[in-house]
């Protein structure tokens, strides 16, 4: 795996799902990025509640080349050609790349910082999206191979914009793939709702994957698997500079495939900061240290961990999206505090 320079490589980090609340973007965006200043990893944030154009999903679409949607009561139908509903897309997707740019242009010359942009993986988008007569994607093998295809050939476009905004900041793509599992397991349902698709052959699942990775890589931008829960079936994901998971508990045993990620010198990008702040932020830092050191892991691999939210905070008002965040740098500060002892 190639590994790449950036100001977050040597010390743990906070980082977040990206997924905020509210529909101000230029504040959520300022919002993120005072709360988690450099070395920390600020989101792109999705602002799903400013309607159908800001979803995950919508901006993972205007990426695809020679591929588009529309939006039809039963959702987004893949089409060939723009739609009224993807321009609307495309048209957010550009303001809010011109809203980072000012805000990053805002910071003057010499400002250090790392971009997460959230992107739906090309499974999952599969899954989402319809063919005309409303069947989901995913159940034909040729609609999987062709969004697959549209969505590496598009990246490049996108990349070219972000970095243009980011003025010089290091840049990640997370790959959201939330039905990656029901995919391989044959449990997304029919149209009808009466069936379920046939499963997604494992051995094509890692083949998408892996030439998602190097096409993301060979842009320059660092790439992070998220299958929205506990790291499953991580031998996916291992072409990926990082891997997302959100531990159940503290129990070795769950992180077992964490320690794995970081041995195959990956780095992981824990969902451990609570958002509905149950536990005290000294416990979850000592709670979490504890857990990493029965793992045989220590100071040494303490800059492989990225620290965010344990589940999106799209939920939530803005204000308590930004403590969580905050929180998130403390703990990341605290874990780098353990390691250096």
């Amino acid at each position: 795996m190639t590994e790449m320079s950036g100001p977050d490589d040597a010390r743990p980090v906070a980082a977040s799902t990206g997924i905020l609340p509210g529909t101000d973007f230029p504040e959520a965006l300022r919002g993120s990025r005072g709360e988690l200043g450099a070395p920390h990893l600020t989101p792109f944030p999705v602002l799903g509640d400013r309607g159908y154009a800001a979803t995950s999903t919508a901006r993972s679409i205007t990426v695809l080349a020679e591929l588009s949607a529309d939006g039809q009561p039963f959702g987004w139908r893949l089409r060939h050609h723009e739609s009224r509903e993807s321009k609307a897309a495309a048209s957010m997707l550009r303001s809010d790349i011109n809203v980072l740019a000012d805000v990053v242009g805002s910071a003057g010359g010499g400002h250090r910082g790392h971009t997460v942009v959230s992107l739906t993986g090309p499974v999952t988008l599969a899954a989402e999206l319809k063919l005309a007569n409303g069947e989901s994607a995913i159940s034909d093998h040729g609609a999987r191979r062709d969004i697959a295809a549209s969505l590496n050939e598009g990246l490049n476009d996108l990349v070219a914009s972000l970095r243009t905004a980011v003025d010089g900041e290091d840049v990640s793509i997370r790959w959201c793939e939330t039905r990656l599992g029901d995919a391989m397991d044959g449990t997304i349902p029919t149209s009808s709702g009466y069936r379920t698709l046939r499963s997604v052959p494992r051995a094509e699942v890692r083949d998408v994957l892996a030439e998602l990775s190097h096409t993301t890589r060979s842009l320059g931008v660092r790439s992070v698997l998220d299958t929205g829960g506990a790291l499953a079936a991580p031998e996916l994901g291992r072409t990926f500079d990082a891997l997302a998971s959100r531990p159940v508990g503290r129990g070795a045993k769950e992180w077992e495939a964490i320690a794995g990620a970081v041995d195959a010198g990956q780095d992981v990008w824990l969902g451990v900061s609570p958002v509905d702040e149950r536990e005290s932020t000294v416990n979850v830092i000592h709670s979490f240290w504890t857990t990493w050191r029965d793992l045989g892991l220590g100071g040494a691999e303490a800059g492989r961990i990225r620290v965010e939210e344990d589940r999106d905070v799209g939920g939530v008002s803005p204000a308590h999206a930004l403590r969580v965040l905050s929180r998130s740098a403390e703990i990341a500060e605290g874990l780098w505090d353990m390691a250096r002892e």
